[in-house]
């Protein structure tokens, strides 16, 4: 080996091999209205989310069509529509491990919060989808009283 290459390492990748979007779909971006004649306007910035495209693709495979929000007053980036009904998700990321939803709740306290209160006041399914180096995916579903982490996924999705 020469000074001029390197080693290179095979990365891991998160998302299982099995899951591929199979077909492509437009994605849809909501962006809130904004009233360009106030004087208290502020350019807001978005990040393309990795882990936002993964989830997105997860519940393409099991028959949702995925809608992606854009700068959302509300803590939810991706809203999964089916004809059984929507499925509103937060999909986040953690480099600490979230192993339980206690963890969940310590880490994310105002949007897990928020999204309890609002689990009550909605028809759809509210979860969270988390995933941390340590632990990978792990998916919670949003309860006024709480979470709850979800042993049947992808079944409970079908």
């Amino acid at each position: 080996m020469t000074s001029g290459q390197r080693n290179t390492v095979p990365v891991q990748r998160r998302k299982p091999a099995g899951i591929v979007r199979k077909r492509t779909e437009t994605d849809v971006i909501v962006h809130p209205p904004v009233d360009v004649t106030s004087e208290d306007v502020q350019p807001s910035r978005t990040r393309n989310n990795p882990i936002v495209y993964e989830a997105m693709d997860l519940l393409l495979t099991y028959g949702y069509l995925p809608v992606r929000l854009s700068e959302p007053k509300i803590p939810i980036n991706i809203i999964g529509m089916k004809k059984s009904g929507s499925l509103l998700i937060l999909a986040l990321r953690s480099r600490l491990p979230v192993p339980s939803a206690a963890k969940l709740r310590e880490l994310f306290t105002g949007k897990v919060d928020y999204l309890r209160g609002m689990a009550g006041k909605v028809k759809d399914r509210i979860m969270i989808w988390v995933y941390s180096p340590a632990c990978g995916w792990r998916y919670y579903f949003v309860y006024p009283g709480g979470l709850r982490f979800d042993l049947d996924f992808p079944r409970s999705l079908e």
